[in-house]
């Protein structure tokens, strides 16, 4: 998705005012997004990645690499080939368990791939397969150790629990591999404690396996801060990260790695949706839905901040509660929370949604021929 119009504008009004725009529209803001990266520069000790699920825009890609991220977490052989584009020279971290024998020679041939997660001993035959073991190569083994309290949990696909976490580690040391290991808290994680959990089992399994790690990846799962989130400050986060290695590695403490994805891009992006139709002050049917840019909010049930406004001036006045709808011939194509709006709200007034960076430009679906959304640079969004 390219940016719809060169000029940058210095806030939603002036958008909307110049634009007018009639198709769902991103908001991106580099300001915030710059922010951001810096925020996780500045207090994460080690090597911060990018999770490229979250947002896989070109735009995003140029900016992180530009701001010095080093080094990736690509789930496909294509996200690969945009790395090479748009982030050149970054090293890529192969961290989706799930890949065929000729995805795992591409990436090292084709991408240069050097680093592997894999979560089930069979994945070292795969592995072995393709790639004869050197120290050259990494392999990292993703585990679990609970669910947290409150995230989306990805424990029920990927992860080994600790006892084969060991197996699996002790083998791929002795086949002559570099061995790492990664984890996983869960995404829109609202339990710090649950770094610290993770942690404390990976030394337990390093140690169990008889192996000094090379590298410790604690994952994703850094919040956003929705207003219906529950979640500590980012600041809780990577001191229980720094804490809880300290207190399990001490002086020999592993390199660390972070992916986060959510936690990068949230902020840097609002969301821009036109309504189609109001019925009975009951239901709001909009240029978008389930099927494009609320997929994400529509599956985790957040409730991102929003504003509604009527030309360039913010709507007030009563407010009622609402069921929003998106613009498919499919009755699915709802959202299950509820959103309180003003109850004057009516067809071609806009809703923006705030923190819409994750999740929402890699989701989007063409159903129904509802297959064009904008984008444009906007420096003071709604977050």
């Amino acid at each position: 998705m390219d940016i719809a119009a060169q000029r940058a504008y210095a806030n939603t009004a002036e958008l909307i005012t110049t634009e007018e725009p009639d198709y769902p529209s991103f908001l991106f803001s580099e300001r915030i997004l710059v922010d951001t990266i810096r925020t996780f520069q500045s207090n994460f000790d080690g090597l911060l990645t990018y999770a490229v699920k979250a947002n896989p825009s070109h735009h995003i890609l140029e900016i992180m690499h530009r701001e010095g991220l080093k080094a990736f977490d690509v789930a496909s052989n294509r996200e690969m080939a945009m790395i090479e584009e748009y982030a050149p020279g970054a090293a890529l971290h192969y961290n989706n368990p799930i890949k065929s024998r000729r995805e795992i020679q591409r990436a090292y041939e084709e991408h240069g791939v050097r680093s592997f997660t894999i979560d089930h001993v069979a994945q070292l035959d795969q592995l072995a397969a393709v790639i004869p073991p050197t120290e050259d190569v990494e392999v990292t083994v993703r585990f679990k150790a609970g669910k947290a309290l409150k995230s989306y949990d990805f424990g029920t696909k990927f992860g080994v629990m600790e006892e084969g976490a060991v197996a699996i580690c002790t083998l791929a040391k002795a086949m002559g591999y570099s061995t790492s290991l990664c984890f996983h808290v869960g995404s829109q994680c609202e339990e710090a404690y649950a770094y610290e959990r993770h942690i404390a089992a990976a030394g337990r399994i390093a140690q169990q396996a008889g192996i000094e790690l090379k590298r410790l990846n604690v994952g994703g799962g850094f919040p956003a801060t929705y207003p219906s989130s529950s979640a500590p400050p980012l600041e809780v986060y990577f001191e229980t990260i720094k804490t809880a290695v300290a207190d399990t590695f001490g002086s020999s403490s592993p390199q660390l790695i972070a992916e986060p994805g959510r936690g990068l891009v949230t902020a840097s992006t609002s969301l821009l949706l036109r309504v189609k139709h109001q019925r009975g002050e009951q239901s709001v049917y909009l240029n978008d839905g389930v099927y494009g840019s609320l997929m994400e909010a529509m599956i985790l049930e957040f409730m991102p901040p929003l504003r509604v406004w009527r030309g360039d001036k913010i709507l007030t006045g009563e407010s009622w509660t609402f069921t929003i709808f998106g613009p498919t011939c499919d009755s699915w194509d709802m959202m299950p929370q509820k959103f309180v709006l003003p109850e004057s709200i009516t067809e071609d007034d806009y809703i923006e949604f705030g923190l819409m960076g994750a999740y929402t430009q890699a989701s989007l679906t063409p159903f129904n021929g509802f297959d064009r959304r904008d984008l444009y640079r906007v420096d003071d969004i709604l977050v």
